[in-house]
């Protein structure tokens, strides 16, 4: 186990995704590497998935384990959805993290990792505005499980 009580090794899953609201989620095989680092004050999230047009895609999250306030930090990358690594920051527990950063003015970007029953999961949700001529809160994109 790892931090989160993630298990380590390999797991294959699934991962759906989609680009707006409105649209229908697009399930396709999934795959995540995990791997304790820093004697177990971090861990690696390395996955893959596949975009409905644009094929294959990965990502690393380099998720540090919650201080004692709960605040965390990590680092993110994802060939589709963050090409340059970003700083990513928020709140974690036993149960798991959720971590974002702010892309542009008032629009959000969520990753939450959790520690499932046989696994893990993470969920991608953006986080829309008022304003922006739909309707304004959280979606989510992506929503990957595996065991």
């Amino acid at each position: 186990m790892t931090a989160y009580d993630l298990p380590a090794g390999v797991a294959r899953g699934t991962c759906a995704f989609r680009l707006m609201p409105g649209d229908d989620l697009a399930d396709a095989p999934s795959s995540v590497s995990v791997a304790a680092t820093a004697a177990d004050r971090a861990v690696v999230l390395s996955y893959t998935w596949e975009h409905p047009s644009d094929g294959a895609q990965s990502g690393t999250l380099l998720l540090g384990a919650p201080d004692e306030h709960g605040t965390v930090s990590a680092a993110w990358v994802d060939s589709w959805h963050q090409p340059t690594v970003v700083l990513v920051t928020g709140t974690g527990s036993e149960a798991g993290a959720d971590v974002g950063y702010e892309y542009a003015p008032g629009w959000l970007w969520r990753v939450v990792v959790r520690r499932e029953e046989d696994g893990a999961s993470l969920v991608m949700r953006n986080v829309v505005p008022e304003g922006q001529g739909g309707p304004a809160g959280a979606y989510d994109v992506m929503q990957a499980t595996w065991s």
